[in-house]
């Protein structure tokens, strides 16, 4: 597991379910990959290109308030970083000024690079999002990913595993369903730290309705895993599914009857 910590840098996306919120796709040189948002903080993970030996992100939010108003809620600056392809997440946290689930939030993001007369903008990106009815302070999000779409409609759900590699046992964080031909990029906030993580498909539809679990990027290896505060990415498709092995737990809700 080790071995992850300094791959799990990288990160994000929108929110599930019970976690709603919206995400725009970085666009040009750098913009908005995924936005995490829960009552005392908010992780933006922020992608794109530069070409530039300094460079920084910053990320300022605005509450919406009973009178239609955008005020400024919190802002966080990144660490700077050099040239070349970039994921960066940004982390704001407000917990002093915790806000309540269901508020709207606006997410301004800066992508700035240092040049003779101080730090000026090259990318700027903005988008709203839905708080979760949850507390990420010290926890984590986790962000799931597809490159292809669902064979048929079904549900994924992430769960932190305790039990066997191919049985969907474990606590259960999100259950999103997902319809065929849909791809997903979806993030479940509120993970607890320190734990191993795995995404399941269960086929609704079709002949085959096996439980499928969608390994991340670093499988065979290792499961995905929450090894620090913020969120961590999980890229996986539908035609890696590996089917679980049986029985399956009784009590699954989510396992074909």
């Amino acid at each position: 597991m080790k071995k992850l910590i300094s791959i799990l840098i990288v990160i994000v996306v929108a929110l599930v379910a019970v976690v709603p919120a919206s995400a725009t796709t970085p666009i040009g040189m750098g913009g908005i990959f995924s936005v995490a948002a829960c009552k005392d903080l908010t992780t933006v993970a922020v992608s794109g290109t530069s070409s530039w030996a300094t460079t920084r992100i910053i990320v300022t939010i605005y509450d919406l308030n009973s009178q239609g108003n955008w005020v400024w809620l919190k802002q966080a600056i990144s660490d700077n970083f050099g040239s070349g392809n970039f994921n960066i997440p940004v982390t704001a946290n407000y917990h002093r000024r915790a806000v309540a689930e269901n508020t709207t939030l606006q997410i301004n993001v800066e992508v700035q690079h240092w040049s003779t007369s101080g730090f000026v903008d090259f990318a700027t990106d903005t988008t709203t999002v839905t708080v979760a009815d949850k507390n990420c302070l010290y926890k984590c999000s986790v962000t799931l990913t597809t490159s292809d779409r669902a064979p048929a409609d079904g549900m994924i759900t992430l769960r932190s595993h305790y039990g066997s590699w191919f049985r969907p046992e474990g606590r259960l964080h999100s259950a999103v369903p997902v319809s065929a031909g849909q791809m997903l990029r979806t993030t479940t906030v509120a993970v607890p730290c320190g734990t191993s993580v795995r995404v399941w498909y269960y086929p609704a539809t079709g002949k085959d309705r096996t439980p499928k679990m969608l390994p991340a990027q670093y499988w065979p290896g290792e499961f995905a895993t929450t090894s620090a505060d913020g969120s961590i990415p999980y890229t996986t498709a539908f035609a890696q599914g590996l089917p679980a092995t049986k029985p399956l737990e009784s009590d699954d809700p989510y396992a074909p009857k």
